[in-house]
């Protein structure tokens, strides 16, 4: 893929994420000047930048959106809801063609009809499409001179450049902004401005030929100057710069010019090209063609390349032929006697390349450009950086992908595998061997590997950490939707969305917030007329809300809407058979309201859009405890629900507490682990065939391990049981085992093959001593000690 397109898909997302924030704050806030503003902008830079590409229908599209929003700006129409509706729409429509670029590298076939009802709507409030004459004779910005300080962009970027917007009909923007040495006095910050301007491709960072002495240099006066190349509209620059408009020089090149700036022409020198405006556009195309054969051939023999005859050749070739077409080339002797003398050195000696600098911009330092600009420098490190000519200003950000994270995680994974076979290596020199000493040496170097391995494993983690924003960025445009279906009014808020947790969980935690947010506004929020006769607001207040807590994360959603009637809930689960009669009478009001995450219930009388097939909660518990957490609901009758997910901040690297069971080693999950007891055999209860354990005044169920997954086992009646106490869905359980292992850091793997169905298993783990851990799924495990009793 073209780098230039790979980058305009990468920035694409952010502009149309903007876009649509936009829209949805301008709905909350219709007629603010800025919000306009940041809407238009995002949406003008978008359709600029597309310009650069042959996508004439995304073009078009763009356009038509971009007027409508700015016949919004300019106070000619107000924006209303069907035209935000049409908006989103249309942008909706671009995501799905740039889903298809990334594949494709081209717009789907049906782009151009799918386009076509979409432009007639937007113009439709502007009085309708304009006509095929009137876009023809659209005024043209005229091609700017080159000036010499684009050199400092460099000659090979500049070069790859002018390729690629000879593809095109498009144009680039190019700016050099030489800041007043005192404009720190006057508020004014360039590298904020820097970093605002929009489609940035390059920058180069320009320092001044002669630095100041130690003693004379002032840290309060701006020495730099700033040579950048942008896909950005020449009137987005000037309204950026329009506080410092006699400290930046704009022009737009097209790739001729800039071939010719790099062959070291001026306007001036080719004026056969132009001294007549009715001369046939093919001769400048075959001329700019073969210029570019020329240039290539040029910069080829100069560089050493072993094939000087041939491309000696090919230049008299090319020659030859302009001269047989009538097409004026304005070679002048130089250039001849530059290609002559690169033919020699080829063949000769080795060609040396002059280093060619513009006067008043030495040293230009280039900066990536995939990733946010680097915070200010210090003035210390400046005047640090002033004596080394090859400084360079660097990013403090990198993008990488992502499979080289997950890679990383994948290794440091095998470390903390590698790292536990220490302590059994040590076991089994003291055991084995008898020497104390050398299994004391062994535990040493494991504590120095176990706190390198955590750090690592930290660090990687912290990589892949993102916030919560990112899941919860789709419900804005989700909630307004749904609302306006519904007949409802609804605001939504988000808090802690800053709040981190690892990628995967972030990535599986959306599927889970979309059912409860479609139930929410379906179930338990009420028309603005149901409120208002309830003595509430006619608007409800939706909260999405995330707080980090330890080694886990907690996300809430609430409503203040009618709630949960735990009766309807228990009469509805025991029509349909989840219940008993025994469990109907028996169960509380917080237990009735989390049956609605049994599979196949419902209470909705009917079947709609959203809801009332009694799957939805059901995927949301399953989904929230495939990921290792927790998920219960909170509900007061009239005045609201709260769903709380409590999920783990990583799933890439689990720990596990390893218990023997019947001679075979298991694991738990120490987030479940509430503590470890060892009880005496008298100690031990019985009621209704249920083995009991009484703690601090509260009475536990302990099941036998081994019983339940049916492993063949023996123990000693008299002797003291092992009691690993943990905690599943809010209700305290005992499991009997024979001996407790340590804890271990290990990287979870699903079941596969014949045990693919074994619901009783979360997945397996390889421990240092190479053996396979087996680690159990709690809530499947005490489901499965239900049935044996």
């Amino acid at each position: 893929m073209n780098p230039l397109l790979a980058q305009f898909l990468a920035e694409a997302n952010d502009l149309l994420v903007a876009v649509d924030d936009g829209l949805l704050q301008l709905e909350r806030k219709p007629g603010d000047p800025e919000l306009v503003n940041e809407v238009f902008r995002a949406a003008h830079t978008f359709k600029g930048s597309s310009g650069l590409f042959d996508f004439p229908e995304l073009t078009r599209l763009t356009h038509a959106a971009e007027d409508l929003l700015d016949a919004v700006r300019s106070g000619r129409l107000a924006l209303n809801s069907g035209m935000a509706d049409d908006l989103l729409a249309t942008f909706d429509l671009i995501r799905g063609w740039l889903a298809h670029v990334t594949v494709h590298e081209r717009l789907p076939a049906t782009a151009g009809r799918d386009a076509a009802g979409l432009i007639t709507t937007l113009r439709a409030p502007l009085g309708g499409e304009p006509t095929v004459h009137e876009e023809k004779t659209a005024p043209v910005r005229p091609v700017d001179r080159a000036p010499e300080w684009l050199d400092a962009l460099g000659a090979e970027w500049l070069l790859d450049t002018a390729n690629w917007l000879a593809t095109t009909s498009a144009t680039l923007r190019f700016v050099c902004y030489r800041p007043d040495q005192d404009c720190f006095f006057r508020a004014e910050d360039p590298l904020h401005l820097i970093r605002q301007v929009p489609a940035l491709d390059k920058l180069a960072v320009v320092r001044p030929e002669v630095w100041p002495s130690t003693e004379e240099y002032d840290e309060y006066v701006c020495l730099l100057t700033f040579v950048l190349a942008t896909r950005a509209a020449v009137g987005e620059l000037e309204h950026l710069f329009r506080y410092v408009p006699d400290q930046i020089t704009i022009v737009e090149l097209d790739a001729a010019t800039m071939r010719r700036h790099l062959d070291g022409e001026d306007e001036a020198s080719a004026p056969e090209l132009r001294q007549d405006p009715e001369a046939l556009h093919v001769d400048a195309e075959l001329a700019a063609d073969a210029r570019a054969v020329l240039t290539a051939a040029h910069r080829t023999l100069t560089v050493g390349e072993p094939v000087g005859t041939q491309l000696a050749a090919l230049i008299g070739s090319v020659t030859a032929a302009a001269r047989a077409l009538g097409v004026p080339l304005d070679l002048t002797d130089a250039d001849c006697e530059v290609v002559n003398a690169a033919v020699e050195g080829v063949l000769g000696r080795a060609p040396v390349e002059p280093a060619v600098e513009p006067p008043g911009l030495q040293h230009p330092v280039t900066v990536a450009l995939a990733v946010p600009p680097a915070a200010e420098p210090e003035p210390g490190d400046q005047a640090g950086r002033a004596d080394d000519p090859g400084g360079q200003v660097g990013t403090r950000v990198l993008k990488v992908d992502q499979e080289k994270v997950d890679r990383l995680m994948e290794l440091v994974g095998e470390l903390n595998v590698a790292k536990n076979g220490l302590t059994f290596l040590a076991d089994a020199a003291e055991e084995e061997f008898g020497s104390r000493v050398f299994s004391r040496r062994i535990k040493d170097q494991y504590a120095g590997l176990h706190r390198i391995a955590e750090e690592l494993q930290t660090a990687v983690m912290d990589i892949r950490m993102l916030p919560l924003s990112v899941a919860f960025s789709r419900f804005p445009r989700l909630v307004r939707d749904l609302s306006r279906r519904l007949g409802k009014t609804i605001e939504l808020v988000t808090e802690g969305a800053e709040t981190m947790a690892d990628k995967d969980v972030i990535e599986a935690l959306g599927d889970p917030l979309v059912h409860l947010v479609r139930n929410s506004l379906d179930h338990g929020i009420e028309t603005p007329a149901e409120r208002i006769t309830a003595g509430k607001p006619a608007t409800a207040r939706l909260t999405l809300s995330a707080v980090a807590d330890g080694d886990a994360v907690l996300v809430e959603v609430s409503d203040d809407g009618r709630g949960v009637d735990p009766a309807r809930v228990r009469r509805k689960a025991y029509e349909k058979g989840l219940i008993s009669e025994e469990e109907l009478e028996s169960l509380s009001d917080r237990e009735a309201v989390n049956l609605v995450f049994r599979p196949g219930f419902s209470t909705a009388d009917q079947i709609s859009e959203l809801s009332g097939r009694g799957v939805g909660m059901d995927a949301v518990r399953a989904s929230v405890e495939k990921l290792g957490g927790t998920v219960v609901m909170n509900s007061v009758f009239g005045a609201g629900t709260t769903t709380r997910l409590r999920l783990p901040l990583s799933m890439a690297v689990t720990q596990v507490m390893v218990v023997s069971v019947a001679g075979q080693r298991f694991g738990i999950p120490v987030d479940l682990v509430v503590e470890t007891v060892r009880v005496p055999a008298a100690e031990m209860g019985r009621v209704l065939h249920q083995d009991v354990l009484v703690m601090r005044d509260e009475v536990v169920p302990v099941i036998d391990l081994a019983e339940t997954l049916e492993l063949p086992c023996s123990p000693d009646p008299d002797r003291d049981r092992a009691v690993l106490v943990v905690a599943v869905n809010g209700q305290r359980i005992g499991l009997s085992v024979e001996q407790f292992h340590r804890e271990v850091d290990v990287i979870l793997k699903p079941l596969e093959g014949l045990l693919a169905y074994a619901d009783e298993f979360s997945g397996t783990a390889l421990l240092g001593d190479g053996l396979v851990l087996l680690v159990l799924n709690m809530r499947e495990v005490l489901g499965l000690a239900t049935r044996v009793a």
